[in-house]
């Protein structure tokens, strides 16, 4: 594989592990994909999507944001 997609692939897995942990916090405070839609104002397709792989980093800090957690991306590109 070369030295490009590897790199890609490993931001996309932070980011897919930064969502997984916020949707284990939103459903540890027992906030629905709905409650989340209405309080980010975007659709609950949107959401849904998002915590489906459809990766948004705007919504991804946003969400972030609501549940009031720091999210710590690192990756170096030459």
């Amino acid at each position: 594989m070369n030295e490009n997609v590897t790199k890609k692939l490993q931001v996309y897995e932070q980011c897919n592990k930064i969502v997984a942990e916020l949707i284990a916090i939103r459903k540890q405070a027992n906030l629905s994909q709905e409650f989340m839609a209405e309080w980010l104002g975007v659709s609950r397709k949107k959401i849904s999507e998002f915590e489906n792989g459809n990766f948004d980093f705007y919504l991804m800090v946003e969400y972030a944001d609501k549940l009031s957690v720091d999210i710590e991306i690192n990756f170096k590109i030459n």
